[in-house]
């Protein structure tokens, strides 16, 4: 995570000075301002890819029985009740 946040956030922040199109010989406000946009950028989408890969190691939303998660709902229960016909 560290390693992809900081290379993100660099590589964002000098794309975004650049897309000021001002060069070092006019350092002013503007690109202070898109160089900073440019980093929250990079910084958000470092989060962003790093959570997406998180998600996909995880395992499935449901790795239990159904039997586990709503007790009530097991079909031996049926099969045991004596007013139930067949």
């Amino acid at each position: 995570m560290r390693v992809r946040a900081i290379l993100w956030t660099v590589i964002m922040g000098y794309a975004g000075f650049l897309l000021t199109g001002q060069g070092l010989h006019t350092f002013n406000g503007t690109s202070i301002t898109e160089a900073l946009l440019g980093a929250l950028t990079g910084f958000l989408l470092a989060v962003m890819f790093t959570l997406r890969e998180r998600r996909r190691r995880r395992p499935a939303f449901i790795t239990y029985p159904i039997t586990d998660i709503l007790p009530w709902a097991s079909p031996d229960d049926r099969r045991s009740d004596p007013n139930v016909k067949n």
